[in-house]
């Protein structure tokens, strides 16, 4: 009978799955979502300044689409819902409220993909515009939010 060998030490794999346990330890302490957090309130906050001060290069993708959301007192209150979203991720007990109103500021901004199509692709989908591209980076911060939402401690 032939010898059977091993082709390979099961210990790394072991000791990979140990590492691996430990980094996963390591992340939970360090409370990702919170982290998370903090950086989606730092982004939707800079967002609603830059329309508050007047300065947001949104301005010409709403006029585009939806002219009247790009003149006052839309815009600001666009950049003020903003603002309110942010403060209310970095507040713990209103961050759910606060991802939820997200998803859904982030689902009224991708409606310009139904309303505004040229804007979005051109010169036909899937080849998208640079506010395509601009757009379709609310489907990691969608996702992002919903996360929040799911890694709620419990009381």
């Amino acid at each position: 009978m032939i010898e059977q060998r091993q082709l390979f030490s099961m210990q790394p794999i072991a000791l990979r799955a140990r590492a691996y346990a430990n980094i996963a330890d390591f992340v939970r302490a360090i409370r990702v979502t919170l982290l998370l957090r903090f950086s989606l309130a730092a982004v939707f906050f800079w967002f609603g300044m830059l329309k508050l001060a007047g300065v947001s290069p949104v301005v010409a993708l709403l006029q585009n689409a939806i002219p009247f959301l790009a003149r006052p007192p839309y815009i600001e209150l666009i950049g003020a819902a903003e603002i309110v979203i942010a403060i209310g991720l970095l507040i713990d007990r209103f961050s759910d409220q606060a991802a939820a109103l997200m998803i859904l500021h982030l689902f009224c901004t991708l409606s310009l993909v139904i309303i505004a199509p040229t804007l979005v692709f051109a010169p036909a989908f899937p080849v998208l515009t640079l506010d395509g591209e601009f757009l379709a980076k609310n489907f990691v911060l969608i996702s992002a939010g919903l996360v929040v939402i799911s890694n709620r401690e419990p009381s």
